[in-house]
């Protein structure tokens, strides 16, 4: 079985949407999984007469465009025969897309940002960030500046942790699923390499996803972030992979430098797997 099975799309049917609902629909293509569209309306504040008929509309509106999006990609012969629905939502967003990603019936998030104006006040709590932070399953976030590029790497940013094999599991199968080449990178913040730690970990890597030629790269920089940053560029043709772990993503988050190579990094897609 496919590790992907079925792929949340979170949509606001704005343009940071359509690169999102690309990638999800050619995942799903490559792995057979089922995709929910999903639109949220916030609670309208209105005159308490007036809400129910505002919502009313509201809903159907939004069906209507989930109904000709999904009709649209269909139309397509790369997506003829995805398994697509869409669902509208009454409630606070963020929350809203949190409580599905913990009813277990989605594998993957696929979600887009927004620019780099955006972003920076992403920094201080947005749906996506809050998204980001908080999600029990892998999110696939990628910035509206995005164009889909036929994928080629999944680059696995590794902290030499024993949580990480598992992860770094799923995404060999993903990238078989996919057909593109899994690279494995561990970026040194210090002069010192860990080698015995890095060996340690490729050979339990190795045993436990049963390949012996998987090797771990290994790049010095003074920071996991800029590392990252410099090691991928701007080639939209790979996915960052990397694994959260709460209380240092929040660390780097709040400060401005961080921020700004969060923007870089943003230049290409990532995914984000949950790991505390």
């Amino acid at each position: 079985m496919s590790t992907i099975t079925s792929i949340l799309v979170p949509t606001d049917f704005s343009s940071k949407s359509d690169t999102a609902v690309r990638y999800a629909c050619e995942i799903a293509s490559y792995t057979g999984a089922k995709v929910m569209f999903m639109h949220v309306i916030e609670q309208p504040y209105d005159f308490p007469s007036r809400i129910e008929n505002v919502l009313e509309s509201k809903k159907a509106d939004s069906a209507k465009k989930l109904s000709e999006l999904i009709d649209g990609l269909h139309s397509t012969d790369d997506f003829r025969h995805v398994n697509m629905k869409g669902s509208v939502e009454v409630g606070s967003t963020s929350t809203t897309f949190l409580h599905a990603a913990k009813t277990g019936k989605f594998d993957m998030i696929v979600v887009g940002l927004g620019g780099e104006h955006d972003l920076k006040k992403a920094i201080y709590g947005s749906i996506t960030n809050n998204i980001l932070l908080e999600s029990p399953i892998p999110v696939f976030a990628m910035s509206k500046q995005v164009d889909y590029r036929q994928p080629k790497h999944l680059v696995f940013a590794t902290g030499l942790r024993n949580q990480d094999i598992k992860p770094i599991k799923q995404m060999k199968k993903l990238s078989i699923e996919l057909g593109v080449k899994l690279r494995i990178v561990h970026i040194v913040e210090k002069k010192e390499i860990r080698e015995e730690k890095g060996k340690k970990f490729q050979k339990k890597l190795r045993k436990e996803l049963k390949d012996d030629t998987l090797q771990v790269e290994f790049y010095e920089d003074k920071s996991f972030l800029e590392g990252i940053t410099r090691l991928i560029g701007g080639d939209q043709h790979t996915i960052l992979v990397t694994t959260r772990y709460k209380r240092r993503f929040v660390e780097w988050l709040i400060t401005r430098s961080n921020a700004r190579v969060l923007a870089q990094i943003a230049a290409v897609p990532l995914i984000m797997i949950p790991n505390d």
